[in-house]
């Protein structure tokens, strides 16, 4: 009796399990990122956003590994760091984050042994996602070798760009272990976009770029800010429709944050409707598209819906200073990792009241309270 038992679990385990694998991967996507497309297919593995490893990857395993590690040890470790490579841009964009919020002339940039040093401890900590961005990082001459340094097995690596070096550079990027690229489209119009970034010709380039990365088998994506402004003319339905025509895999919607260009941008701050309507927008677009590129949204991810906002929780930014910072957006520095142990920052920073668990309602920078304690940090 008990060998027939046990000949029925190993059918039933065998007929049952791809079928609730499936299950739970398609649950798992829908909730973190709204959608559970399959939006490309990078060397053999299934991707259903830029933003996290491929599924079945190494980097995967990290992360699946460390969500388990931090259930043991009870503490917050970052699985996601954004890491600025550099201070300099060839554009000027209208609502940067980075000038007049974290860009400081008289600070250095960190050398290569330097940002490579930083990047092998976001690793050691539990990173399995890294995102190159700036400045623009394409502006950094040795990146590829700094890409090159990332231990694949643990992290896949993005870069945000604005893509008017993309085409010319992105294949040496593609060799050093590149995996992904986000570039910066604000609107559907060429001379709008150019505009907003005060660089003619950027949206061309970018257009070029894009493609240049397609065919190396990179997963592309389209990064677009837009303000309640541009949202209420239509752009978020132009937009989809670019990201359709240039066949990229993904349209990562950023609301726009109160913080660097922005900072006096009152109207960014406690404004919920209008995001509101835009995620619903989105889900809509999703439900409706499933061949179409995977469309999430900055709001989305930062809402009660998937893991709220996570800075100082799950994620952090290292500016090119070696400074670590909550968030992009939220650049109140908790020290140097040039003169504290990376791990040592993470821990002062996640013990802070406000960075102890994932906020519900949006991003902090965006609710009028939580500003009010990173002010009182400040001070």
């Amino acid at each position: 009796m008990q060998r027939w038992r046990n000949l029925f679990l190993n059918f039933f385990l065998l007929k049952r399990t791809v079928g609730y694998t499936k299950d739970y991967v398609q649950i798992l996507y829908r909730t973190y990122l709204g959608h559970d497309k399959i939006i490309h297919i990078r060397r053999g593995f299934p991707v259903y956003s830029l933003s996290t490893p491929a599924l079945y990857s190494k980097p995967m395993a990290n992360f699946m590994v460390r969500s388990f590690l931090k259930g043991i040890q009870n503490r917050n470790m970052p699985n996601l760091v954004s890491f600025a490579v550099n201070d300099e841009c060839n554009a000027v964009c209208e609502h940067c984050s980075f000038f007049k919020g974290v860009h400081n002339p008289k600070k250095k940039v960190l050398n290569l042994d330097q940002a490579k040093s930083i990047i092998s401890q976001a690793q050691e900590l539990g990173a399995c996602v890294i995102n190159i961005v700036g400045g623009e990082p394409l502006m950094r001459d040795d990146l590829p070798e700094l890409i090159s340094s990332i231990d694949s097995n643990l992290s896949t690596v993005t870069m945000f760009t604005n893509g008017w070096l993309l085409e010319e550079k992105i294949e040496k990027l593609a060799t050093a272990g590149l995996d992904s690229v986000y570039v910066s489209l604000d609107s559907s119009k060429p001379a709008v976009h150019d505009s907003f970034r005060g660089r003619k010709g950027l949206f061309a380039k970018a257009v070029l770029g894009i493609n240049k990365a397609a065919s190396l088998g990179l997963s592309t994506g389209i990064s677009a800010t837009l303000t309640p402004e541009s949202y209420a003319s239509g752009e978020l339905q132009r937009m989809i429709k670019l990201a359709e025509k240039l066949k990229v895999h993904e349209l990562l919607i950023f609301d726009a944050m109160p913080s660097g260009r922005y900072k006096n941008r009152r109207d960014l701050v406690d404004n919920h409707d209008w995001v509101e309507r835009m995620i619903q927008d989105i889900k809509d677009y999703n439900l409706s598209n499933p061949n179409g590129p995977g469309v999430i949204s900055f709001a989305y991810f930062t809402s009660h819906r998937s893991v709220g906002c996570s800075c100082g929780t799950s994620y952090c930014y290292i500016s090119p200073y070696g400074e670590l910072m909550s968030c992009d957006f939220n650049h109140q520095s908790y020290g140097s990792i040039l003169k504290t142990p990376l791990y040592k920052l993470w821990d002062q920073l996640t013990s802070q009241p406000l960075y102890s668990k994932s906020k519900w309602g949006g991003c902090k920078i965006k609710d009028s309270d939580s500003r009010k304690c990173i002010s009182c940090e400040s001070n």
